[in-house]
């Protein structure tokens, strides 16, 4: 099966488009994603800092966020200042501990928001682990062990700061086909 002709681009989709708008919300800043979906032979933890989390149920797979250091410190710097945090208690370096908690966070609440929007609009649901956040020195390999589906299809979108710094989201997600069995889509 071609990768155009699952439901695994458009779910790769709302993943992207979810997290771009609750990372404009939480921090007033302008954040782009890429025009293009990449596919990819494996997801993996790679960059500075890395934060990932598995989700399973209806669909199941595993979500990543690499950021390399000054992608993490300058997001995390505009969501601390979304908070009200003033310039005197903000993260100067991306190997902090308060970058990395911010990041995981980001994570937590992006797969929070997906796995919402998902179920709202084609009530099919996944429950979703703790994320776990680490700094990378060399990158990681991650796999996933689903019902049955020996090839996960993989795929990475890139993420653009204001600032011109670049992470990327990286996806493992079971092969799927997603067919409404109503012709009505949900609001």
């Amino acid at each position: 099966m071609k990768l155009k002709d699952t439901s695994t681009s458009f779910a790769t989709r709302i993943f992207a488009e979810v997290t771009q708008e609750l990372l404009q919300k939480t921090t007033g800043k302008k954040f782009h994603i890429s025009g293009t979906i990449i596919q990819i032979p494996c997801v993996k933890l790679s960059g500075d800092i890395a934060s990932f989390v598995t989700f399973y149920g209806d669909y199941s797979g595993l979500m990543v966020l690499n950021f390399e250091s000054q992608a993490a410190l300058e997001t995390v710097r505009a969501m601390l200042a979304g908070m009200g945090l003033g310039e005197e208690d903000m993260p100067t370096s991306a190997t902090s501990d308060d970058v990395r908690n911010n990041v995981g966070e980001l994570t937590n609440q992006a797969i929070g928001k997906i796995r919402s929007v998902i179920q709202h609009k084609y009530d099919v649901m996944a429950k979703a682990n703790i994320p776990a956040t680490v700094p990378v020195k060399v990158p990681l390999e991650l796999s996933m062990e689903t019902k049955g589906h020996s090839e996960m299809e993989c795929m990475r979108v890139v993420f653009i700061t204001e600032g011109n710094n670049r992470f990327y989201m990286e996806l493992a997600l079971e092969p799927m086909l997603w067919t409404p069995l109503s012709e009505t889509p949900k609001k």
